[in-house]
């Protein structure tokens, strides 16, 4: 096992490790809200047996929870950074439903969403945060995202959109998000109903 693995793997036990809820509660429970109240998020509002697409694998930690509390759907999750792949791919090599695609949402999210139909659950996480995640020629490609969403949904039952961390989405020239104007504009322009939930946007089509 190289070393970049041991790295990771030692990253993502302290993750669970970490006293979260305690540090969450002693801020007031304001955000950002702990992974294991974000992945209760996705597992609540998802749609069980649509398709996930995740933009962001980490070190697949939220792709491990959904290859386990979904089951019968196929988990496709895009990783740019070579290192996080590689052991992304390891750590899930289990995890049958899963299907980890090597490149940027930039350059790998159309080819993955054109072919798709019936249910999709999106969870779009492919923002820079620091630490080892990936930053592309931008900080955020939500915009991208969604506009490629809006193109290709026709061809899919019902949607499921979730974006992280929108106390990020300010319009900040220094922060790199677009407002979240922008988010809900997208939302009720696609007839899609949205609300917020521990830091999470959440848009749902209706049933065609």
């Amino acid at each position: 096992m190289n070393t970049y693995f041991i790295k990771y793997f030692l990253k993502a036990h302290k993750r669970k490790l970490s006293p979260s809820y305690l540090r969450w509660k002693r801020n007031g429970f304001s955000s950002p809200s702990p992974q294991f109240v974000k992945t209760q998020v996705l597992k609540r509002n998802g749609i069980d047996s649509g398709t996930w697409v995740e933009t962001g694998t980490y070190l697949g930690d939220t792709t491990k929870f959904l290859a386990q509390n979904f089951p019968n759907s196929k988990i496709i999750s895009l990783e740019p950074q070579k290192t996080i792949y590689d052991f992304a791919k390891f750590r899930l090599r289990r995890n049958r439903n899963v299907l980890l695609v090597k490149g940027s949402s930039e350059e790998k999210f159309e080819e993955v969403i054109s072919g798709l139909a019936g249910t999709v659950n999106f969870w779009l996480d492919g923002h820079y945060s620091g630490d080892i995640t990936y930053q592309g020629d931008s900080i955020s490609p939500i915009k991208k995202e969604l506009s490629l969403i809006e193109i290709y949904k026709s061809g899919m039952d019902q949607v499921v959109v979730f974006i992280d961390d929108i106390r990020d989405f300010d319009e900040d020239l220094n922060s790199g998000y677009p407002s979240r104007n922008v988010l809900v504009d997208w939302a009720n322009r696609n007839d899609f109903k949205w609300n917020i939930e521990q830091d999470i946007f959440i848009a749902k089509s209706g049933k065609k």
